[in-house]
């Protein structure tokens, strides 16, 4: 498929449709920056789309990561080494492509404004957003500190569990651990509510969503959702029920809030406490019956698919590379009309050609060495 040796038949279609919806929805809503003279209801919808795309990232990455560790966990040579292990394939699966488009990010940095980005040195560890917003550079990446942070917390703190409750039963232990992160972190944004004052819903963003201390929970919902999926607490009955509860919970979190004016400024408690625990419950909810879909091969399973396989090289060229070199040859601030529309399409179609030849030819050879064990 599109010179990709892909088998559709042993991929999970539904998570497939929710990364391609995810991803569609982030790009979407950065394509805000070509121009101020979208349609206003557009315009509304692409305020509202990306932090439903990054949610989506999280729950799944979250499930699918979380199955690993449990897994890992459960067995009985569990350790440090276990652990790094597990912590190596993650990095060659990663670090490859966000380290090469930093690199891409600081020439075009350069390039543009004849200087090097403020703090450029945090990059490199992921801690540009541990306290605060990154800087104007590589904005991105902040969802990737969040999960990189995650998925280390998270197995050592079991290692860190197990040797203090050598006999409790191990599915607990992750099951607790999971919660006491939830539990953590919903503290830190009831603290952030008590000590901050929102000017508005890009104050919001800027000073909770995309800031690491208050996100470390992002990926842990996924890892209860694993746990109780793979223990049967949820059941193949209850699937089509939670789908329809998990989507009216997103569509109200995001539609119903905007209808009857719920501002960031004027229910603070709400957005800076409540929303985005709703939100990754919702997304929680749909999962289950996303899993169990199982699709007929068609050309809009192939797109889907691209589009899924492709999410990662999509996020990190989209924005800050794409769109922001396109933005200086070809500026767009005043464009409408049947101009912006064709701009947008264009931008798209770059998005998806380029992120797929990063793929093909950088993402997943780099992955691929993963499987050769060629630093052991």
């Amino acid at each position: 498929m599109f010179g990709l040796p892909i088998d559709l038949n042993k991929r999970k279609h539904g998570l497939d449709i929710a990364r391609a919806i995810a991803i569609s929805l982030v790009v979407f809503a950065h394509s805000l920056w070509i121009s101020d003279f979208f349609p206003p209801v557009l315009s509304w919808f692409m305020q509202l789309s990306g932090t439903i795309g990054v949610e989506i990232f999280f729950i799944i990455s979250g499930f699918l990561i979380g199955k690993i560790v449990l897994r890992m966990f459960e067995k009985e040579d569990f350790s440090f080494l276990v652990i790094m292990g597990f912590l190596k394939r993650r990095w060659f699966r990663t670090l490859p492509n966000y380290y090469l488009i930093l690199f891409i990010n600081v020439l075009l940095w350069y390039l543009i404004y004849k200087e090097m980005p403020e703090k450029l040195y945090l990059y490199f560890v992921y801690l540009q957003n541990i306290t605060q917003t990154s800087p104007d550079f590589y904005r991105v990446s902040w969802s990737l500190a969040v999960e990189q942070f995650c998925y280390i917390i998270g197995p050592f703190t079991l290692l860190f569990l197990v040797k203090i409750f050598p006999q409790v039963n191990r599915g607990y232990l992750f099951l607790g651990m999971s919660l006491f992160m939830l539990a953590l972190f919903f503290g830190a944004r009831i603290y952030f509510n008590t000590t901050h004052e929102l000017t508005s819903i890009t104050d919001w963003n800027q000073s909770l969503r995309k800031v690491t201390i208050y996100r470390l929970d992002a990926i842990y919902y996924g890892f209860v959702l694993y746990y109780l999926y793979y223990k049967k607490y949820i059941t193949e009955k209850l699937n089509s029920s939670f789908f329809v509860l998990g989507l009216f919970g997103i569509f109200t979190l995001h539609v119903l809030i905007f209808i009857f004016g719920i501002q960031a400024e004027n229910y603070p408690f709400f957005f800076n406490v409540l929303y985005l625990p709703l939100n990754s419950v919702s997304i929680c909810l749909i999962i289950p019956y996303l899993v169990s879909i199982k699709l007929k091969e068609t050309l809009f399973l192939k797109w889907v698919t691209l589009l899924s396989i492709i999410s990662y090289s999509i996020y990190l060229l989209h924005y800050t590379v794409i769109l922001h070199v396109i933005k200086v040859l070809f500026p767009s601030e005043n464009l409408r009309g049947l101009s912006l529309f064709g701009y947008t399409l264009f931008y798209w179609f770059l998005v998806v050609f380029l992120s797929y030849l990063l793929y093909r030819f950088f993402e997943k050879p780099m992955t691929n060495l993963r499987e050769k064990n060629i630093f052991n």
